[in-house]
């Protein structure tokens, strides 16, 4: 893929045909959005409009069609690069996905208004099969099952956009400074006041209206990528064999929940003891 990049860079006619034919394949959206974020990474924000205003184009296509994903993706992209390029902080990029996550989760209904109702039913339907012993758990839980339905749904579309950026920035160190890519994000540590709303919003969620219980799982992705940043800190400052991170994603395919889980909690702690900087201590 960084041949692909390589090739996008080099003229404004390149770029142009790179993005707008990944947004125009099915399922190659992401790699559009990721150059779209090289682009306003390494050449600023008006030379990334220019080139996402032809980009956007194929994307209006997937949304008649009822796929408004690839419009989602490449607009979250552009403007969490933009962040990055105006702070030069990615770990300010990734706590605002949370934000962008808020709108995506209030305009599912609008953006997908056949797919959503279809898959809210089937994940009523599956509870309540599920529960046919506990009829009044199950009626205790249903009025959630929309709202977290749409939030997961959102979560996974800031994940997605993140990651474009992420890819993005990729590229871009490897222009311009290889291997600081690696550095940065095994640097990346969550905001203190982040980690206190997040952990308000678990603790108050039983008296939260239930449309507001499905932005929780908003909250979680920046987490999990910083968990997963701490972790990768940790193998390095350690010089652990690279089979731990083997490892780790293999553990992370079979019992992806509960890794998930890990990734928040290791997040959240490293907030309180800051894991990196102790390990380094003790190195030294």
């Amino acid at each position: 893929m960084i041949a692909l990049a390589r090739w996008a860079m080099s003229s404004r006619r390149q770029a142009l045909i790179a993005t707008t034919a990944c947004m125009a394949f099915p399922l190659l959206f992401w790699l559009g959005a990721a150059l779209i974020a090289l682009v306003v990474l390494r050449e600023g924000e008006k030379e990334g409009r220019n080139i996402a205003f032809w980009a956007v184009l194929p994307t209006f296509a997937w949304l008649a069609m009822g796929d408004a994903t690839p419009l989602v993706v490449l607009l979250g992209s552009f403007f969490l690069a933009a962040i990055v390029r105006q702070s030069n902080r990615l770990d300010w990029a990734i706590l605002m996905s949370a934000g962008l996550g808020i709108l995506v989760y209030f305009s599912l209904p609008s953006l997908i208004p056949e797919v959503l109702p279809l898959v809210i039913s089937n994940s009523e339907a599956v509870l309540a099969d599920g529960l046919q012993q506990r009829p009044d758990m199950a009626a205790q839980l249903q009025p959630l099952v929309a709202p977290i339905v749409q939030g997961v749904l959102a979560a996974l579309h800031v994940l997605i956009f993140i990651l474009c950026l992420l890819l993005g920035r990729y590229w871009h160190s490897e222009f311009d400074h290889p291997g600081g890519f690696g550095t940065e994000f095994k640097q990346l540590r969550l905001s203190p006041g982040f980690a206190l709303l997040v952990v308000l919003a678990v603790l108050l969620s039983e008296q939260m209206q239930p449309q507001l219980v499905g932005l929780l799982p908003l909250l979680t992705v920046p987490l999990a990528l910083m968990g997963l940043a701490v972790f990768h800190g940790v193998v390095t400052i350690t010089k652990a064999s690279s089979t731990w991170t083997v490892v780790f994603y293999a553990t992370f395919f079979v019992f992806g929940p509960y890794m998930y889980t890990l990734l928040i909690f290791v997040a959240l702690l490293d907030t309180l003891i800051n894991i990196r900087a102790r390990l380094k201590d003790t190195a030294s």
